[in-house]
């Protein structure tokens, strides 16, 4: 099942990547389809509203069950009257066949093999796109549909559709497809508005850490606890941006409220501190009206650090000193 799990990281990916306008919400749903003896649903799927989960289906219970809280069956019958049972049935049956025929094609006559589908659509300001659709086997690519064009992955030729073929299924998606995904985006939309439309802000921070051994400095520029997931997240050397080589990226995690975090990270080597250049973490947010900048020097790390022990220092010596004084004082006045 190793390349069922990565093949999901990257139809996720591809998900993420499609709905990078903060203002825009979309629906995906990820479809699953085993070929071969495994404790696993031979067909399973999971419905996704931005990053909520608000169906799961597979082929042994064959019904549809409500991810998102409160669960209710009143929740799954809306969406079934939406249409959802209808696209699970045409998935399951368009990746049974096409799964079969792909791995006679490619000579697998035994073990396990993996069958994925990433289907979904968006509406950006109220404005929805085209429905689209991608296939992948065994974690590589294989078909790309956005009703404008099909794709096919070269490896499999034999997946390319005649003009016929491609008229009937894009008469399919305008008129059945389209107007099922926009129509259970919009009855989630508003049935999750209070976790959807949240707007959490940021919370940026610079870490520094010495490495005491050889002098560099690992300097990470952290955001926490912000929503919606997407964030622009960069660091900046001399007002200029640093090249990603040169930087340890962190994906978007999940927090465990519901927010997430994200980081990157720059090793400045002992030479690069003598040069004193002055590095900048830069962060861009739905919820920030202009973006937030912080800002860090070498050496300036360090001073506060030592300020902090001198004052540290004056405190303990005024918290013993003061009562030691007034000891000596009183002892002086014959009172102790």
């Amino acid at each position: 099942m190793v390349c069922g799990l990565e093949l999901q990281e990257v139809l996720t990916d591809l998900a993420v990547f499609q709905v990078v306008n903060t203002g825009s919400h979309s629906i995906w749903a990820f479809a699953t389809f085993i070929h071969g003896q495994t404790q696993f649903p031979e067909f399973s799927l999971v419905v996704f509203v931005d990053d909520l989960q608000v169906l799961y289906y597979d082929h042994n219970i064959k019904k549809i069950i409500s991810r998102s809280p409160p669960s209710s069956p009143t929740g799954v019958k809306d969406a079934m009257l939406d249409g959802a049972n209808i696209v699970i049935e045409e998935m399951y049956n368009d990746m049974k066949s096409p799964a079969h025929r792909i791995k006679l094609l490619s000579n697998h006559t035994g073990g396990v093999h993996v069958h994925q589908k990433l289907a979904g659509c968006v509406l950006d300001n109220d404005k929805p796109s085209p429905v689209m659709v991608w296939d992948a086997y065994d974690g590589i690519e294989a078909i790309h549909f956005d009703m404008h064009n099909r794709t096919v992955n070269p490896l499999w030729p034999q997946l390319m559709w005649t003009l016929k073929t491609a008229e009937i299924v894009l008469m399919d998606f305008i008129t059945i497809y389209q107007p099922i995904c926009i129509r259970i985006l919009k009855h989630y939309l508003e049935k999750e508005k209070n976790v959807v439309f949240r707007k959490e802000r940021p919370r940026v921070k610079l870490i520094q850490n010495t490495c005491s051994e050889i002098g560099d400095v690992k300097v990470t520029c952290l955001a926490t606890g912000f929503y919606p997931r997407h964030i622009n997240l960069t660091m900046l050397r001399d007002d200029r941006p640093i090249p990603d080589e040169e930087l340890i990226f962190r994906d978007v995690l999940p927090n465990g409220d519901g927010t997430y975090q994200t980081r990157r990270t720059l090793i400045v080597s002992s030479e690069e501190l003598r040069e004193r250049h002055h590095y900048t973490c830069s962060v861009t947010h739905l919820t920030l009206d202009n973006k937030l900048d912080i800002n860090w020097e070498p050496g300036k790390g360090s001073d506060v650090a030592v300020i902090g022990s001198v004052v540290a220092v004056l405190v303990l010596v005024l918290i013993f000193a003061i009562p030691a004084f007034v000891f000596y004082k009183c002892k002086r006045k014959g009172l102790l």
